[in-house]
């Protein structure tokens, strides 16, 4: 019959072997004043998407512009980076605030953002917490629920970034936003996947690969007590903490099949796009 795929072409179908598409992320435009932290850039050959300070824990307009431009050649995915206004402590320390004054600083913070990006007519498209906010927020359902309804008042198209925790999935219900959640390779996590920030981060490139090559090849990552389960990933976070950090990003990108930007790799799940 005229039309019909051979049986031969939908076995082979059937049997190839569906491609990992995920986004990388790094931190970028994290300078103030006469502080400058270029090294960060090192990075974005490996990256998708970038995380750009909105001028809080740090940057200021120069930076912004500058980072916005970088994203704007090499055609990346701008996440706005929050956290709290912390500039002395960068925002690594963290601050009793009420709902209401964690709300006003997440639109300022995007605000600021999506006003600069649109210079280069690009728009925000996603927020990742940063330092002290990010652990707050795995840790805090209150802190969680403040940021997610922040963000649903200044957009509900944006998409949250974050550690995986109950609270980042019940915060996203409450306000009616995509979550993303976050691998970190050099993090060691919980059985019930989550960071666990009692413990230091893992300077064993090796061990850190075979996180992601599990990840890429069977969808599983190890606990800190060697057990695997079940890793479900919209974006792998690169840092600079360690002077393999670059080697170890060069590893990653190579690992992946194909990177996409965190809303593409909505589209793609979601089956509109291919």
């Amino acid at each position: 019959m005229s039309g019909m795929l051979p049986l031969s072409n939908i076995k082979k179908e059937q049997t190839t072997p569906k491609e990992f598409i995920i986004d990388i992320n790094c931190d970028l435009g994290q300078s103030f004043g006469v502080y400058k932290n270029e090294s960060e850039e090192s990075l974005i050959p490996y990256v998708s998407s970038v995380n750009i300070a909105c001028g809080a824990h740090s940057g200021d307009p120069v930076t912004i512009m500058k980072a916005l431009k970088l994203a704007q050649k090499h055609n990346l995915s701008i996440g706005a980076h929050i956290g709290y206004p912390d500039i002395q402590g960068f925002g690594y320390r963290s601050l009793k605030l009420t709902s209401e004054e964690i709300q006003a600083m997440v639109v300022f913070q995007i605000g600021a953002l999506n006003a600069m990006a649109k210079y280069y007519n690009r728009t925000v498209e996603y927020v990742r917490p940063h330092g002290a906010l990010h652990k707050d927020i795995l840790t805090n359902i209150d802190t969680a629920v403040a940021v997610s309804k922040g963000i649903a008042n200044f957009d509900k198209w944006l998409i949250l970034v974050g550690a995986p925790s109950k609270n980042l999935e019940e915060a996203g219900d409450t306000a009616g936003i995509r979550i993303a959640k976050e691998f970190q390779p050099i993090k060691n996590y919980t059985e019930n996947g989550e960071i666990d920030f009692e413990r230091e981060d893992i300077e064993d490139i090796n061990f850190c690969m075979s996180q992601i090559n599990s990840l890429v090849k069977d969808s599983f990552i190890k606990t800190v007590d060697k057990k695997k389960i079940i890793a479900d990933f919209n974006t792998i976070h690169l840092d600079l903490r360690s002077e393999k950090s670059i080697e170890l990003a060069k590893k990653i990108q190579a690992a992946v099949d194909k990177t996409a930007p965190i809303p593409a790799t909505f589209v793609m799940e979601s089956g509109w796009l291919s």
